[in-house]
């Protein structure tokens, strides 16, 4: 269980911190990946790894950022969202599936998944790239 502790806050400047807490973890990562990828003995194998395990960061920390948003004002989406559910709500919208059983309710909550909705698609090509130029990198060092 992932503790979310801290985020008792009832304004909107609170969300956006914690957007911007998800957005600098996610470059941190993202920094020591590329790191990683190029001391990798196969680079091109640890580049498709980090695509992955960059995505299931990304929708991790959205998820924790929708469940603190709804156990600060349960009233942000159409109904209070758990662990579970913040997950699922965020891996559907990644998706794009939008099954609509849990919708951002309020102002603040739609413009955060619309944030989500453009980073997602963004990072997505960010990540492939970023990551499959490293390892390229690392290949042309012994050729």
């Amino acid at each position: 269980m992932i503790p979310v502790g801290g985020f008792n806050d009832q304004n909107a400047a609170g969300a956006w911190i914690r957007l911007a807490a998800v957005v600098l973890v996610f470059l941190a990562v993202l920094a020591l990946q590329l790191r990683t990828i190029l001391t990798a003995y196969v680079p091109q194998l640890r580049a498709a790894e980090a695509v992955v395990e960059l995505v299931l960061l990304l929708l991790c920390l959205f998820a924790l950022l929708y469940l603190s948003m709804s156990v600060t004002d349960p009233a942000s989406f159409s109904e209070p969202l758990s662990r579970t559910d913040a997950l699922y709500f965020t891996t559907s919208t990644f998706a794009t599936v939008g099954f609509g059983d849990i919708t951002p309710v309020s102002e603040l909550a739609r413009g955060l998944v619309a944030v989500q909705m453009v980073a997602g698609l963004g990072a997505l090509v960010i990540i492939a790239r970023v990551t499959f130029f490293a390892a390229g990198r690392r290949l042309g060092r012994y050729m």
